[in-house]
Formats: C-alpha cells, structure tokens, sequence
C-alpha cells in the first residue's frame, strides 16, 4: 500500500480502468516490489510497496523510446548536458475518447476519460563519489459519467505532483544519501442529479527530509515528514444546502531506524529497528517496530528465509471502494481512530533448476491487524443524511493469512511466470450488529496470473497476459424507502455477497523492422480482453426513470483491439 519513486511516496497514482501501467515506464531504470517488507528502512506501511528508480549513472549519447498509439501515446528523451550531467524527459497522454468514444460505455451509459503524466529528472555527477539528482513528476486523471435517464452527471479529477532532491555521497564502504521532498494529491468529485448537487473534495500534502547512511553491514537513517491532510468533505446544494466542511488535519511523522546484517555461512541474519514518533492536534504516540530477517542457504540452488515484524500505520485510507478510485481519501489517526499496527510472519522457499533458468518460489503468511477501519457509507446516505465521518467508520481487528506459489522461466525463446495466491483476510468490528468475523472488502481468496512472452524469429515475438481471480466482497442492499422526500437504505449482512469472478487473457504480437545502427522500431498489435468476460467493477446504486436499483458496475467495451508503433535509439 505505497507507491513511490526514489522513495518518495505518492498516492491514489492509479489510473482508472487498468489499461495503463501506474507509472511511464521507460522513464525509470529498474523497479523494486516488496509484499512483505523486511526490513527497517521501509516506510511506516502495514503492506508491500512499489518503489520506481532512476538511472543513477551518466550517459554520453542521446537516445530515446517513443510510443504512438489509437489509446495513448509516450515519448522519453536522455539528453547529455556536457560531460557531467544527463536530463531526462518523459510523457504520455491517453486520448480514448478519439477512437473508442461511442464505446466507451458503462451498462450503455457514456464515460469520456483520459489522463497524462510527465517526468523530468536531471543527474548531476561531478566525481565517481558525488551525485546529485532532481526529480519532477506530475500526473492527471479526468472522468466524465452521465445517465440521460436519470439526468445525472458525474465529474471526477484527481492529480499527482512531485519534487524532489536527492544527494548521494559514496565512501569507501558505503554511501551517505539524503533527500529533500514535497508531494500533493488532491481530488475533486462532483456528482449533479436533478436537483441535487454533491462534491466530495480530498487531498494531501507531504513535506519531507530523509537521510540513509550505510557502513558495511549497519544501514541507520532518519525520515520526518509533515502531512496536510484534507479528508472528504462534502458540499451538497439543490434542494437544500448541507454543506459539513472537514477540518483539514497537521500532523508530524519522524522515524529512526537502523538495520544490522550478520553473515554466518550458510546463514545469514538480518536486525532492526525504527522508532516512531507520531504528534497530531495534541494526540502523540511513540511506536518501536523490530524487524528480525534469516535466509538459509540450505544448497547452491536454494535458500529458505523466515521474517517477522511489527509494523504500524498512521495514516489511514478509506472511501467508497477498495478499488484504487480516486473517491478514497486519507486522514491522519487521533484519538477515535488510533494508529493501525500488525504482527507479520513469513516463511518462504526459492529453488533454482536447469541450471538456473527455472525458480521456483512458495511462501506462507500469516499477519495480525490492530485498529482496522471499513467504510460502511455511500453516496445516496451523504445526500440525505448528516455526514460525520466517523459515523461511517467500522472499527474492528483482524487477521491475513495464505499462501503464494510462482514459478518463473528467465531463459530461452520462452520465457514469463505462473503465480497462485490463496489469502484470507478477515476481520471483527467492536459495533454490537456486527457480531462473528466478516471478510475483508479487499479480499480475494484465490487469484492465478501467469504472463509468457515468446521469441518466434528475429521479426516476430508473441506474449499473452491471463488473470482469474475470486470476486471481492460487498454490502448488497436489501431495500430503498422515501422518508419526506428522503432516500434511506437499508443494507443486508456487512460483506455477505460477492463480485463474480475476475477472468481477463490479452494478447500480443510484436514485429521489429530492421535495426540500423542500434536504432529500433516496430510495431505491436494487441488484443485486451480476448474473451470478452464482462469483469464488475464494484457494486453500486444505479438510478433508473422510475426509481432504484443495486448491480454491479462493468465496463461495455469487453474487447479492444490496439496497433502501437514503437521506436528506440
């Protein structure tokens, strides 16, 4: 649950209909994905994160990627500025609506989006010792929905702006690096029927300063980051005026930490440490979280490894969905939301065969969960009733726990992975209705994923993409009344119903021209959606001419065909 780069953290980076990665890939150099963090340096975050990196490293030619397509289209530059410096430039506009606009339906109602994000980092290196860097990204969704029906328009926006400074210094047995940045999220949804009009703003802002110093096997560092938060705050006018502003939330995050690695051949032990200090409008917490890593190398071709940690949260997301729309927001914890905490155990084995070119990975899981929040709100509700937003709030514990299995081919024409996950995650709420234990509304017991790519000749390569997964969770309703004028509801069991299941394969093939000069360019034809399965995307109240009703919400367009030329040098 963070998604950063050069870990700097963002958030709600996600794009709305999956067809897009999160980030402009060919802008960064690698990237590193933890499920499970297993050490101290990582952020104050009960789950896994995605951390983009930049090229760290000059380069004395110019060279590029540009990608133009019906959907989108991206450009990256690396421009040499003399011999000791290298700007970078990215960019990317989706423009659907060009080609796929009569498409571009949900349940035959009208959507436009598209969206944009842009990347600039520059990387000053004046000696093999010093780097200095400074990274730029901004990034904008927009959404327009409308039922001719019910005359109701729906306008959602959200954006990401970040900046950063980076400063790196070399030793002869480590690195000294510290970072400067600022990073603002902010949203607005507007949704207008009949007389009735709502916006839900949200946003947040961080200011932060990071150093990480590392000495042979001691890696110590210290973060403080200070948060402006504005949770939803809804603005209703039409036929009566209901505005309930929420203060918008300060609060301070500074961390220590330090993480010690001991090798014992074949063993080889990992310790940490990070203290945290938490100061919100009076409500201070300190937390200490240990972090304890063991890899085995039980032969040359594989290793188990244990990890156990306590990891705690301050910030708080919750919101409509579990999705990743931009309607969830995020507010800082106090008294009546205390800060989020877990206990995490893993166990996990990697094996090697065929020389290297088969892994092999299992891992178990378990986790207990402290102070966990649900939404139990919706739209219709906040229109017609008084919002607090605690009232909304389940407050309860939990625990995760599963199994994960990958096998993954790196060598020979074919090459990809299959994965399968099993995961529960459920959870007990304090509030006397909710008696037992109800399953998270992100949870998704089972989800197979497998991805291939396969080279047929110098020209030609195919790749396929195919995902199933189990429906998430959701509060059906069970009924709608009008109470003078008003619309209540009434809901069934917290989470007793599902999404049916999740089943997506999409298809490519990529033909390369003639490479000159290690300049290449292509095309790519490919297919989303192959088989057409009508995948939900969550549960909603759809409003018809004479009157109300609850089904799930899918995207009309079940398969789009795409042709992308492709060029590099």
């Amino acid at each position: 649950n963070l998604l950063a780069i050069n870990d700097v953290p963002l958030y709600n980076v996600s794009h709305l209909l999956g067809f897009f990665s999160i980030f402009n890939t060919p802008h960064f150099a690698t990237m590193q994905f933890t499920h499970s963090p297993s050490d101290a340096v990582a952020g104050n975050r009960l789950g896994g994160f995605v951390n983009m990196t930049t090229a760290d490293t000059l380069r004395h030619r110019m060279s590029g990627d540009l990608s133009i397509g019906p959907i989108s289209s991206q450009g990256t530059l690396r421009l040499p500025v003399g011999k000791h410096s290298l700007l970078t430039l990215s960019a990317r506009q989706a423009y659907l609506n060009l080609l796929y606009g009569q498409w571009l339906k949900i349940d035959d109602e009208q959507m436009r989006y598209s969206f944009g994000d842009y990347n600039l980092t520059w990387l000053y290196q004046p000696n093999v010792k010093h780097v200095l860097s400074f990274d730029f990204y901004h990034g904008g969704d927009r959404v327009q929905y409308g039922n001719g029906l019910s005359d109701m328009d729906m306008h959602m926006k959200w954006n990401n702006t970040m900046a950063a400074i980076h400063d790196i210094c070399k030793t002869d047995h480590g690195y000294i690096r510290q970072t400067l940045y600022y990073t603002h999220y902010s949203n607005y949804f507007h949704l207008s029927q009949s007389a009735l009009t709502l916006e839900l703003p949200s946003g947040i802002t961080d200011l932060g300063y990071r150093c990480d110093f590392l000495h042979d096997s001691v890696k110590t560092g210290a973060e403080v980051i200070s948060h402006s938060l504005q949770p939803q705050a809804p603005r209703i006018s039409g036929l009566f005026e209901n505005h309930q502003p929420q203060q918008r939330q300060h609060s301070v995050e500074a961390s220590i930490y330090a993480d010690y690695t001991l090798s014992l051949s074949p063993f080889v032990g990992s310790f940490g440490l990070r203290t945290i200090y938490y100061h919100h409008d009076g409500f201070r917490r300190i937390a200490v979280n240990p972090v304890l890593s063991v890899k085995w190398d039980v032969n040359s071709q594989g290793a188990l490894s244990l990890h156990s940690s306590l990891k705690h949260q301050f910030l708080h997301r919750t919101g409509f969905s579990d999705a990743g729309l931009p309607t969830e927001f995020w507010f800082s914890s106090d008294s009546n939301c205390p800060a989020q905490y877990a206990w995490n155990t893993s166990l996990g084995y990697d094996t090697w065969l065929s020389n290297r070119m088969i892994r092999i990975s299992i891992e178990a899981y378990y986790k207990l969960l402290y102070h966990q929040l649900e939404y139990n709100g919706n739209i219709f509700d906040m229109l017609y009733e008084a919002y607090n937003l605690h009232d909304v709030l389940l407050h309860g514990h939990g625990h995760n726990y599963g199994i994960c299995l990958l096998i993954e081919k790196r060598k020979g024409r074919l090459t990809g992975w299959i994965s399968y996950a099993y995961g529960r995650a459920k959870r007990h709420f304090h509030d006397s209705q909710y008696s037992g234990w109800y399953s998270a509304s992100h949870e998704r017991i089972h989800e197979l994923n497998a991805v291939a790519t396969c080279r047929l000749s110098k020209r030609w390569s195919v790749g396929g993409t195919f995902v199933a997964a189990s429906g998430t969770p959701f509060t059906a309703p069970r009924n709608f009344y009008l109470l003078n004028k008003n619309l209540l509801t009434v809901f069934g069991e917290h989470n007793a119903q599902r999404l049916r299941p999740y089943v997506r394969l999409d298809l490519s093939a990529n033909y390369d021209f003639r490479s000159r000069k290690g300049r290449r360019s292509g095309l790519t034809l490919s297919l989303y959606n192959v088989t057409m399965h009508g995948n939900d995307i969550y549960y909603r109240m759809k409003v018809y001419k004479d009157g109300f009703a609850g089904k799930p919400l899918r995207f009309a367009l079940s398969i789009m065909p795409s042709v992308n030329y492709y060029y590099h040098f």
